[in-house]
Parts: C-alpha cells; sequence; structure tokens
C-alpha cells in the first residue's frame, strides 16, 4: 500500500514538472514569435486603383483596407493608417487589387520651372494626350484642370447614316491637366462710309470692336492626363470618332457598357 502511494506521488510530480515545462516553452515560443513574426496593420488597395487618382476619392470611396501582416514582412514606408495629409495627395501608379500603399506612391503635383513655362504639369507615370474638341463636346467650355472627366466616343466619325454610328464609353476617368485656347477670328465689316459734313460724328460699330479691349477666346483643345494603355485608344479614337467629354461629380462613376445606336436610342 505505501510503494503504490510513492508512486502516485511521484507521478504527481512528474506531471507538474511536465506542465511547467510546457508553460515555459509556450511562453518563449510568444516571446520569439513577438520578436520576429510581430503583427501590424497595413494599408492595402481594396481594388484596381488608376494613376492619378486623388488622395480624397480612395477614402471617400473605401478604395484602401487594412489587413494584419506579419511585421517583418511589411517593408519600409507601407501605410498603417490613413492621415489627412494624403487626402490633398495623388497616388502617381496604378495600384492593382491587394497591393500594399506605399507613402512614396503618393504624391503632390507642384509646379516646376519647365512646367510653369509650358502652363501645365504632367503627374508621375502619366502621359499627357491632346484631343481637338469644340465647346459643346467639353461641357460647355466649363472644364478646368483637375477637373475629372469620362470620354464617350462616336463611332464611325464620317458615317453616310446616322444608323451606322454606335456611341460608347471609351473612358471611364481621366484628368484634365490644360484646356487649350485661342483667340477668335476677327470679325471684319465693310468700309465705314464717310459721314456728311452736316452730320454728327459718332463711333462706328466696326470701331467700336476694333478698339475693345477685351478680347473673345474660343476653347478648342482639351489635354488630359492617361496611362500608357488608355493613351493609345485616345489616339486612336480622336483620329477615326468623334469625342464627347463628361465631367464627373464627386460620386459619379461611368459604367462601360454595349453602347448605343440609333435603335436603342429611346428606352
Amino acid at each position: 500500500m505505501r510503494r503504490r502511494v510513492l508512486i502516485l506521488l511521484a507521478a504527481l510530480l512528474l506531471a507538474g514538472i511536465s506542465g511547467v515545462a510546457i508553460l515555459a516553452y509556450a511562453h518563449s515560443a510568444d516571446r520569439r514569435a513577438l520578436n520576429g513574426m510581430k503583427g501590424v496593420w497595413v494599408l492595402v488597395a481594396k481594388q484596381r486603383i488608376p494613376a492619378g487618382t486623388k488622395g480624397a476619392d480612395i477614402r471617400a470611396k473605401g478604395w484602401a483596407e487594412r489587413v494584419l501582416m506579419p511585421a517583418r514582412t511589411v517593408p519600409e514606408g507601407t501605410l498603417t493608417s490613413w492621415t489627412s495629409d494624403l487626402d490633398r495627395l495623388t497616388l502617381s501608379a496604378t495600384a492593382e487589387r491587394k497591393q500594399l500603399l506605399m507613402r512614396p506612391l503618393f504624391q503632390s503635383i507642384a509646379p516646376s520651372a519647365s512646367a510653369s513655362s509650358r502652363g501645365f504639369v504632367v503627374p508621375k507615370g502619366m502621359l499627357a494626350v491632346t484631343v481637338e474638341l469644340s465647346v459643346p463636346t467639353q461641357v460647355a467650355g466649363n472644364l478646368i484642370a483637375g477637373d475629372r472627366v469620362a470620354v464617350y466616343g462616336t463611332f464611325p466619325a464620317t458615317a453616310q447614316n446616322a444608323e451606322d454610328q454606335t456611341t460608347r464609353l471609351l473612358l471611364p476617368r481621366a484628368v484634365v491637366i490644360s484646356i487649350g485656347e485661342a483667340l477668335a477670328p476677327a470679325i471684319t465689316s465693310g468700309p465705314t462710309p464717310t459721314p456728311a459734313p452736316s452730320a454728327s460724328v459718332s463711333p462706328s460699330a466696326s470701331a467700336t470692336v476694333a478698339g475693345s479691349s477685351q478680347a473673345t477666346y474660343v476653347r478648342y483643345v482639351a489635354t488630359l492626363a492617361v496611362d500608357s494603355e488608355d493613351a493609345q485608344r485616345l489616339v486612336h479614337a480622336a483620329r477615326t470618332g468623334l469625342l464627347y467629354l463628361a465631367m464627373l461629380g464627386p460620386e459619379a462613376t461611368a459604367v462601360p457598357g454595349p453602347g448605343v445606336d440609333i435603335s436603342r436610342l429611346f428606352p
């Protein structure tokens, strides 16, 4: 009986020692994990974000999300939270879905000496493409640099019949970086008749026009910031079709579709 008690006590002692050893190992493993595999919350792209997108738009539309990643796998410069200063910056390169959002990807568009001489700044990683437009096709001439627009195209431009033309969304989003202007052609009138000696002399209509200090400008080209792929499409469309710009509102999104022809013009 005494021997059984001793065996039982020995078993309990061994069990206690084993438990302490397991706890010590687990605590040590936790410390090793914290030292090398500590988790950190980082920002990634929730969907594909085109270059040139403003930080304020990314935040407002929820295009960035936080995920937990091992600290040692996160490169330096990765965003861990969204700060207010990012709202004023612009994404300089396209961010694919689940891509880490790095601080160097967001840059401010600051005019340089060379940029000021030509009147506009091309966002980093983008191409500036100029297309010819009339006033109605660029929102009645109300576009200014920095506006976001969608580009629609009607093809072919030289169709004999309206039934042969189709209008579709060409670019869901582009950024206006410049609107070209030129002086309107001068309106000339015939020679001003010489007044009779008895007539009172007053400025004629043509003299008033010629002497006016106000010049009339006609907007005729728009320069858009696009990526390399969209630049090819925009150039080809400008050569073969008719282009229209639509200004995007704060929450507006242009959705691609099959397009509209004369048979689908009315709902």
